[in-house]
């Protein structure tokens, strides 16, 4: 269950230092945030002399000139052109053919299976696809004679393949085009009841068939075609055409969009030329909005500071960071992690602006030869975050907030938000969080490929020279270069200095050729094994339910290591002999629980990260030795000993991850199945469930974020995973090769 207070709950992980550390990081990401766009010079052109800021309407005192040649599009007008040539598309609908096709072989399996007299399997069929039977349709119909079903169901087939032909719309987007103000759509529609070619068509809007005038529809189509039926079989067809008549024709959204822009794209753009020494306004005349883009364009000077754009630049960064922080809260799983990777990203932010500031004074003292928002290192943080965390959502957040930052920017234009947005998402879009770093080389050559074309877009967009256009796309190719060498050669040392279980890192502790298994291996085979085998159930289980399935392969690794200090004492080592007879029952559940902290002991000494440790403690919770418990008390029968539960208990805690818990079922289940004769899917499917429901009675999985719909996934791959490691061989005869 997702906590309600996400802040909270990782708040209280941070300590009194690191409080103090993220408050001022916080404060001084904010003033740097500000600070470095006023700080940059202006890219601009030569400005235009002005004896006073004049405003639209306003009486213009002096001939104002053009100091230079320029030609620049009109974004106001041609957005009011572009306007005015969208609204002229109508709202695009989509004939759903597959979703037609579903609801008519599902009407004809159920009137099917009704005149089978199968009134129980027809009721089944409406409850498994969601269908609501308010009026009792399923009785009604069972009640009829087979000669008046017959009749009942091929009318109610063809009702429903009329209502089909000529489009069931909703009402929410019939409704949604009235208010946008059209009363006519665009519906792509069958061109005739028998075909499903699919034609264009223009159509009122009026004359729509939507899901509330249905079943009127319906009972005036059945009273006129059918009038000697009679109402109370017409009622029954358009109650059964009902269950079925779920909208097939939608709002395309999409596709309007796509023809919207396409008419825009047609429309052109409005460019204004000037020529130096133009008149731009003449004295004594009223100055316009255009003559006012004019000015500011070829000035491109920043509008001068004032108070009350310094605080809502304040409060603009502030709700990025919280914004992104939040997710940065909600979407890491181990909450002990939050307070390093919050220094991390905010001291990451204020190096990338600090880079970017130097990066940028470069560009605009080279005389714009290239755009700046291709220079700045916008990628650094999301994809080391991203590889850092194992989730792309953090990539995601961090990449907003890049974007954001740019925002403030002088040079920064109305695309610049969405060319960053665009470039670090679909670059931690192509990371494929695999586990060999070769993969690193193919995700910078898919990034730098989509920089590329995003670069050339954003060039035409704003009306970039090829040279720039070129320069630009061969900067932002060098950029995500750069920033993949940087983040490959960063990655391991975050790796090593602060043990950050990457996957990478995870794949690497996941070789079984190291000394802590290989010591495993030697002395305590049949736990080596049994670690082996509950490693592969525990990573397809968590690949099942979307889980960290690296990090559950390496948990379920090394989560019995401290078994090697006493291996005689664990059922899967011994050969013949019990080491368990020569001790009493309390002294060996003791032996066995001892394993546990053992494991996290050693698991410590060897590096491993605090998320596998965890793994490692949790794998028992805080379950009884039902073995050692049992037989104490039996031997307790009739004697004054007190057996204490307790004494029995693992001192673990119960599962905190979905890992943890998937490497618990595992383990059980895989000790659990060498105990069945002549194993069967059915014998294991009984021996999991029965697994299962005992750890939810013991409460050991409550903490552990699984679903009942994840159980249900782990147990059918478990029961693969079984099945294929006791598969049988065929026989070959001794005679033959």
């Amino acid at each position: 269950m997702i906590k309600n207070n996400v802040i909270s709950d990782c708040w209280k992980f941070f300590s009194k230092a690191e409080k103090i550390a993220f408050v001022l990081l916080f404060i001084l990401l904010v003033a740097v945030g500000i600070a470095v766009p006023v700080l940059l010079p202006s890219a601009s052109l030569q400005n235009v002399k002005l004896s006073k800021q004049y405003v639209a309407g306003e009486l213009v005192d002096e001939d104002i000139l053009s100091p230079v040649d320029i030609v620049f599009i009109d974004e106001v007008a041609t957005e009011q052109k572009h306007s005015e040539a969208m609204s002229s598309v109508l709202p695009v609908y989509a004939y759903d053919l597959s979703s037609t096709i579903f609801m008519r072989t599902l009407m004809d399996t159920y009137l099917s299976t009704l005149a089978e007299n199968k009134q129980d399997e027809a009721a089944a069929i409406l409850k498994a696809n969601g269908i609501s039977d308010t009026r009792n349709v399923n009785t009604r119909l069972c009640q009829l004679d087979a000669q008046k079903l017959s009749e009942i169901s091929e009318l109610s087939r063809e009702a429903l393949a009329d209502v089909f032909y000529r489009g069931l719309f909703k009402d929410a987007d019939l409704q949604n085009s009235i208010l946008s103000g059209y009363d006519k759509i665009s519906a792509n529609l069958p061109k005739d009841q028998y075909s499903y070619d699919i034609a264009s068509r223009t159509l009122d809007i009026s004359s729509l068939l939507s899901s509330s005038k249905l079943y009127e529809f319906l009972l005036d189509q059945g009273l006129a075609k059918y009038p000697v039926l009679g109402y109370t079989n017409i009622r029954l067809i358009a109650d059964t055409v009902s269950l079925f008549a779920t909208p097939n024709v939608n709002y395309d959204s999409f596709r309007t969009a796509e023809e919207r822009s396409r008419v825009a794209d047609e429309a052109g753009s409005v460019t204004v030329s000037i020529s130096k020494g133009d008149v731009i306004a003449a004295k004594d005349t009223v100055i316009t909005e255009q003559q006012l883009r004019i000015i500011d364009t070829i000035n491109g000077t920043k509008v001068p500071i004032k108070f009350q754009n310094v605080v809502a630049q304040t409060l603009f960064l502030i709700t990025v960071l919280l914004f992104s922080l939040f997710f940065i809260f909600f979407f890491i799983p181990y909450k002990f992690r939050v307070p390093l990777y919050t220094i991390i990203f905010l001291v990451g932010l204020i190096i990338v602006l600090l880079i970017s500031y130097f990066l940028i004074l470069s560009v605009s003292s080279s005389g714009g030869w290239v755009a700046f928002e291709p220079t700045m290192p916008f990628l650094l943080l999301p994809v080391l975050f991203t590889f850092m965390t194992n989730k792309r959502r953090v990539g995601f957040s961090v990449g907003f907030v890049s974007a954001g930052f740019a925002v403030l920017f002088p040079n920064s234009g109305k695309y610049s938000f969405f060319y960053l947005l665009v470039m670090i998402e679909a670059s931690v879009l192509f990371i494929r969080l695999g586990t060999n770093r070769i993969d690193v080389i193919y995700e910078a050559f898919y990034s730098a490929l989509t920089a590329a074309l995003v670069t050339i877009i954003f060039s035409i967009l704003n009306d970039y020279s090829y040279t720039v256009m070129f320069n630009s796309i061969v900067v932002v190719v060098l950029n995500v270069a750069s920033t993949y060498i940087v983040v490959s050669i960063l990655l391991p040392l975050m790796e090593k200095i602060f043990n950050i279980p990457t996957s990478f890192r995870l794949h690497e502790l996941s070789y079984t050729d190291n000394p802590t298994l290989n010591r495993l291996n030697q002395v305590a085979p049949g736990t080596f094994n049994h670690v082996r085998n509950v490693s592969d159930m525990a990573y397809l289980a968590s690949k099942a339910i979307g889980a960290n399935a690296e990090l559950a392969r390496v948990g379920a690794l090394y989560h019995d290591i401290g078994k090697s200090e006493h291996p005689e004492y664990f059922i899967e080592n011994q050969a013949g002999t019990n080491a368990h007879d020569l001790l009493n029952r309390n002294l060996s559940a003791a032996v066995i629980k001892s394993h546990v902290k053992l494991g996290v002991e050693k698991g410590r000494e060897i590096g491993l990260p605090q998320e596998v440790l965890d793994i490692i403690g949790e794998h028992h919770g805080n379950d009884i030795i039902t073995y050692f418990y049992n037989a104490a008390k039996r031997e307790a029968q009739g004697k004054d000993i007190l057996v204490s539960e307790e004494d029995f208990r693992y001192n673990g805690q119960i599962p905190q991850t979905p890992e943890s818990g998937i490497v618990m079922l595992a383990d059980c289940v895989e000790a659990a199945s060498r105990t069945i004769k002549n194993p069967n899917t059915q014998k294991y499917d009984r021996l999991i469930m029965n697994i299962i429901i005992s750890k939810i009675n013991h409460d050991q999985l409550s903490d552990s974020k699984l679903t009942l719909t994840d159980l249900f996934k782990i147990k059918d791959t478990f029961i693969i995973t079984l099945v294929g490691r006791d598969h049988q061989r065929i026989e070959y005869n001794n005679d033959k090769e």
